[in-house]
């Protein structure tokens, strides 16, 4: 069964280009069916979340399938622990709406790509603990990167997604929730009249490929 009702609550790293309703047109584009909703602030990490922004609520709020967690991009670096805190507040409360938990894994920096590995064993260690699930987002971005030196997924300042980043998440979250490769999926997104992602065929191809590889 599809996850028809998905929740993500995060910050800029989820909505920028509204890589959510992406995900969503992807989803329509291959015959199923994915609405998506979202609990967003700027800048917000998982204990504002907590704490602030009524994330809790909304959680209890609906029925939801699925529920997507994304840290604030530097502190899996730099408080772990806070980010665990956390992370297991929310997911006690997703649990109590038999919803599924999956982690939203995100990127380094563009100038600090080392960090991608203490990122990716942050989020991997909560999602061991709480027997959630991953989209290793930031590892198919690294895998596209390694693969094609000219590839560029950062927008300007370095540390959100452009348009092309926000695409190659949204496959990733296709792959893992639906199971079913992206691969000969449209490059062309558009939604309410709005174009998030205008990719040709080939370009498009590769990150669908390398979206499903990494899932894989």
């Amino acid at each position: 069964m599809d996850p028809a009702n998905l929740l993500f609550i995060g910050n800029s790293h989820t909505y920028y280009n509204d890589m959510p309703a992406q995900l969503a047109f992807l989803a329509a584009a291959a015959g199923r069916t994915v609405v998506v909703d979202s609990h967003v602030e700027g800048g917000c990490t998982l204990q504002q979340h907590c704490e602030q922004t009524g994330a809790i609520e909304r959680i209890g709020s609906r029925a939801w399938d699925v529920v997507v967690l994304q840290e604030q991009s530097t502190r899996p670096l730099e408080d772990p622990q806070a980010m665990y805190r956390s992370a297991r507040i929310l997911h006690a409360e997703i649990e109590k709406c038999s919803a599924e938990t999956v982690f939203y894994l995100t990127w380094a920096q563009q100038d600090r790509p080392a960090t991608q590995d203490a990122i990716n064993e942050a989020y991997h260690a909560i999602a061991k603990e709480l027997g959630a699930r991953l989209a290793p987002v930031g590892v198919a971005w690294h895998n596209a990167m390694a693969a094609n030196a000219e590839l560029i997924l950062h927008a300007a300042d370095g540390r959100h997604a452009n348009a092309t980043g926000s695409y190659l998440a949204a496959c990733v979250f296709f792959a893992v929730l639906l199971g079913q490769s992206p691969v000969g999926l449209p490059g062309h997104v558009e939604v309410d009249g709005r174009t998030l992602t205008r990719l040709g065929p080939h370009e498009a191809g590769r990150l669908q490929q390398v979206a499903w590889e990494t899932v894989r």
